[in-house]
């Protein structure tokens, strides 16, 4: 197994550790583009999409940009936010931070387990 998700699911959320920090990385440098208003906080549980979010269509655009380039330069390999209907307001994988953060670790695990 990759030494970069040997933590999965030890936070108690469902996601790796790693992938987690990522994400908050890529919220951190969005913030800094929103108003104080908009701005996203760093919670598991934050909603980032659909009801109760705090991500237009633009702003989802711009997280997704940054958190792919985040997420390729710690992981080594791409992955695609926009497969499996990530915009569903109710059950896409932006809902949530811990949302994406579990589609992001199932991903990458299967990855990383895919014979070479």
């Amino acid at each position: 197994m990759d030494s970069s998700l040997g933590q999965t699911r030890a936070n108690g959320f469902g996601c790796d550790e790693d992938v987690l920090k990522v994400i908050y990385e890529s919220i951190s440098d969005l913030n800094v583009q929103l108003s104080r208003q908009q701005r996203i906080e760093k919670s598991p549980h934050a909603v980032l999409f659909g009801a109760g979010g705090k991500l237009d269509s633009l702003g989802l655009a711009n997280f997704i940009v940054i958190a792919e380039q985040k997420l390729y330069d710690s992981l080594g390999f791409r992955i695609d936010l926009t497969e499996n209907d990530p915009f569903s307001p109710n059950a896409g994988h932006f809902r949530t931070i811990e949302s994406l953060a579990n589609y992001v670790s199932d991903l990458a695990s299967r990855r990383t387990k895919a014979p070479q």
